[in-house]
């Protein structure tokens, strides 16, 4: 596999040092104003913001509340970064790739009525969106997210059924991340194999890091339930698709958290372009 490293501004060079293919940009809503004055021989990746001026993003928001902003302000801020990545872009090797949290976030349960409704929107929201400069993948969810310090429940973007089907109505791809899914298995009482299986042909990034039950998330190697035994021979097989480490605080102290789980990846067999 492409490996690639998730960056901000200020670590990048300490990141490069792993000779990474891509760096992956985890934008916060200030990284609209970032310049950069170097010129790159990586492609790029950024992973859109999930908040803005303290609320969160939601492509599917039924209404704006004090905590979520409404879908359309949601897609303007949304194709803003979109346009920043354009820019940044051209320090960069290719065609650059944005990745995207669909939304339908609720703090309390919904009725099904609604959990549909969202779903359903999120075609034409994607649509509404000038995604033709970039690479645009919308990325699985995990069963919970915590945002203001309380837990949230995804309500859609879960299971693969629902990620293929989106991809085949636009003709877009995924961007799938392991930990998230080895969530909603566990929760849902699936494979993650199963899971990894499904999405195949429609993936062409990965997100990696352990999980644990329904909420432990962006743990390091071998300290959660995702089967790496098992993992690592399919992955191997998708020789020209591409993955970033996401374990939690990984980049502190000049990526110690992010080599120590990249040096695991290649001690039990991982192939690494």
């Amino acid at each position: 596999m492409i490996f690639g490293m998730k960056v901000r501004k200020h670590d990048i060079q300490d990141m490069l040092k792993f000779n990474p293919k891509i760096l992956e940009f985890h934008f916060s809503d200030s990284d609209l104003n970032i310049k950069l004055e170097t010129n790159y021989d990586q492609q790029l990746i950024v992973h859109c913001y999930e908040y803005f001026e303290q609320k969160i993003i939601d492509m599917v928001s039924l209404e704006e509340t004090n905590q979520i902003h409404s879908q359309n302000y949601s897609l303007s801020l949304i194709q803003k970064a979109i346009d920043k990545t354009v820019e940044l872009g051209k320090h960069f090797q290719g065609k650059p790739t944005i990745i995207v949290h669909p939304g339908g976030y609720s703090l309390n349960e919904l009725p099904s009525e609604k959990i549909q409704k969202m779903k359903d929107m999120l075609v034409d929201a994607v649509k509404q969106l000038d995604i033709s400069k970039v690479n645009f993948l919308l990325e699985n969810m995990p069963p919970y997210c915590w945002f203001y310090g309380g837990r949230w429940t995804s309500n859609m973007f879960l299971e693969s059924d629902e990620l293929t089907q989106y991809c085949k109505k636009t003709n877009l791809k995924i961007c799938f991340d392991l930990c998230h899914s080895q969530m909603y298995c566990n929760k849902q009482n699936l494979s993650l194999i199963d899971e990894l299986d499904e999405v195949e042909n429609f993936t062409t990034h990965y997100h990696l890091s352990d999980a644990e039950g329904d909420e432990g998330e962006g743990l390091q190697y071998g300290e959660g339930d995702i089967p790496f035994d098992k993992i690592i021979p399919i992955l191997n097989k998708y020789k020209n698709k591409s993955f970033s480490i996401e374990v939690w605080k990984g980049h502190q102290h000049g990526g110690k958290g992010f080599k120590y789980f990249y040096d695991k990846l290649i001690e039990n067999g991982m192939i690494v372009e």
